[in-house]
């Protein structure tokens, strides 16, 4: 897909050394010009996940169609500034080979709700700002992808910890607890901490961040074996956060 560069200089910020692009993805061939044509059988899948969603299908795709990406980007300018914010900041620690030194917003219907971190950049449907117009949830976004930039600089010792984690929870069904679509200003659909170890830990980076109070209430409701699973996790992260 080829980026459309000239948008660059409106939509950059930078609040320190790294530099943070923001990048507009050009519609797949057939998808470009004034109609913003999605197809019957696109909205029929839609139609299948929409209890996920804050709106009905039908005006998820009347937001697309809408903003196209002129009006996408003068409507929620602040959105993306307050994402490249947040970026600058989990950058700032970080050695320059770990960094996500630009966000890529992919305007194409079929990446409806993705959000994917691919080497430097993090692409981020355009469907997280016209569906919830809400920085809480951009930023759960943001924090959950460098969720897995913290865990790659993990020690051994401490890899080995989350897989051992990770198997408990499996073992103790405990995954919901670290769900991020079950906590307020998270998208529904979002987080899936029984994929993996490092999944967990994404899910687990983020919710510590953003929502270490709803975790606690819901710890209270698990056996005192499974909170202290709970509290190993949220350790795990914190120890990721220091010594950089």
């Amino acid at each position: 897909m080829k980026p459309f560069l000239n948008k660059r200089d409106l939509l950059s910020r930078s609040l320190a050394e790294v530099l943070l692009c923001v990048i507009l993805l050009s519609l797949l061939p057939g998808c470009g010009g004034g109609s913003r044509a999605v197809t019957l059988e696109q909205i029929e899948e839609l139609r299948t996940m929409e209890s996920l969603l804050p709106i009905t299908a039908d005006s998820a795709v009347e937001r697309y169609r809408r903003y196209e990406p002129g009006v996408f980007y003068a409507t929620y300018g602040d959105l993306i500034r307050g994402a490249t914010v947040l970026m600058d900041s989990l950058n700032r620690p970080l050695p320059p080979a770990l960094r996500i030194d630009t966000l890529a917003i992919d305007h194409t219907f079929e990446n409806l709700g993705e959000a994917a971190k691919r080497g430097h950049t993090l692409s981020l449907s355009s469907s997280y700002f016209y569906l919830y117009e809400s920085l809480p949830l951009i930023r759960s976004v943001v924090w959950h992808e460098f969720g897995h930039v913290y865990c790659a600089r993990l020690r051994d010792d401490q890899v080995r910890r989350l897989k051992k984690l990770w198997e408990e929870v499996r073992v103790t069904a405990l995954f919901y607890v670290f769900r991020d679509g079950e906590y307020s200003e998270n998208a529904r659909f979002g987080g899936h901490p029984e994929d993996s170890p490092e999944e967990l830990f994404a899910s687990a980076f983020n919710l510590f961040s953003n929502r270490p109070e709803e975790v606690v209430v819901r710890a209270e409701y698990v056996t005192p074996n499974e909170r202290d699973l709970v509290k190993q996790l949220q350790a795990l992260v914190k120890e990721s956060l220091q010594g950089l």
